[in-house]
């Protein structure tokens, strides 16, 4: 297998902040983890543009005053894109039968929690819909991710979360006929058509 890219390094071609989240999980069908410390968290949340440099700063301080809270947060972050692999996964092979009563009940809990922790506030003349407390919870990527997994399920066409047919990478096929086949066209796109034509000439060759 080719080196693994980074948090800093990979993709996002996801189309959606949860795909790209599940995406720190996988590489080539293989499992791999990309998510080692907090910071890589927040890392991606700011490639992601989810929060903006001042929750960014108060996050990693906090982090770094308590680093046991952070493992932890660190550890829960896993977890909950444990629980939408599985049920993403189950989504894209229309196999509901693989994701268990306890993982999705996991991940209803996960969306719940972070439903459950935005709420209304004056904002000038307006009440808006925000986080709570946004600068002090290390879990705030982690309730950002699993709201993302909310809103796309509920408000976009689940058959169009599909899979790459050569990096298994999830991702949001909103392209005009629905027909798109890989994460990327210029990187697994030209890979796997290239991988086929070598397949289809060596076999010419084998026939006699």
């Amino acid at each position: 297998m080719a080196k693994v890219s980074t948090i800093t390094e990979m993709d996002l071609t996801g189309g959606a902040v949860c795909l790209d989240f599940v995406n720190t999980a996988l590489e080539f069908d293989e499992p791999v983890e990309r998510l080692h410390s907090y910071q890589d968290l927040l890392i991606l949340s700011r490639r992601l543009s989810l929060l903006d440099d001042d929750t960014l700063a108060a996050l990693e301080r906090l982090a770094e005053d308590d680093p046991r809270q952070a493992e932890r947060v660190l550890g829960k972050a896993r977890q909950v894109r444990q629980s939408m692999l599985t049920v993403f996964s189950a989504l894209v092979k229309g196999n509901p039968e693989d994701v268990t009563a306890s993982a999705l009940r996991a991940f209803n809990g996960d969306v719940n929690e972070a439903l459950g922790k935005r709420g209304f506030s004056w904002q000038a003349d307006k009440l808006m819909l925000s986080w709570e407390r946004p600068n002090t919870e290390l879990m705030l990527p982690v309730w950002i991710y699993s709201l993302s997994a909310y809103e796309l399920l509920t408000t976009k066409d689940q058959k169009l979360i599909k899979q790459c047919g050569a990096c298994a990478w999830f991702f949001l096929d909103e392209t005009k006929n629905h027909r798109r086949k890989w994460c990327d066209m210029q990187t697994c796109g030209t890979n796997e058509k290239a991988r086929r034509y070598y397949q289809r000439k060596k076999q010419a060759r084998a026939t006699p």
